[in-house]
């Protein structure tokens, strides 16, 4: 859902707000299936999930075009699974550390 808020000089046009609830939630089957596809943990599907929503959050800027959303939650949502992995990668690999001793 995509609303226009006034910019500071009433001669602009509008720039587009995104409600990013409502499109957080009109694209959680859709992302959530994103993520399972790229982790194949399914136990780790919902943090993914709520990173990738913690980031949409915090870097959320006004898009210029509303049909540019879900490309860019996608791309969001790929980039918390790698992100993801690499964390993981790193703790298994402190843990085989420890393991060895």
């Amino acid at each position: 859902m995509v609303e226009s808020a006034a910019l500071g000089s009433p001669g602009e046009p509008a720039a587009p707000v995104v409600d990013w609830q409502a499109e957080l939630v009109r694209h959680a089957p859709w992302l959530r299936t994103i993520i399972a596809a790229r982790l194949g943990e399914p136990a780790a599907i919902d943090d993914v999930l709520q990173e990738v929503a913690l980031a949409a959050v915090k870097q959320a800027a006004p898009l210029a075009d509303a049909a540019k959303v879900s490309p860019w939650l996608y791309r969001l949502a790929v980039r918390q699974c790698l992100l993801h992995r690499r964390k993981r990668g790193r703790q298994r690999k402190l843990v085989d550390r420890f393991a060895e001793r």
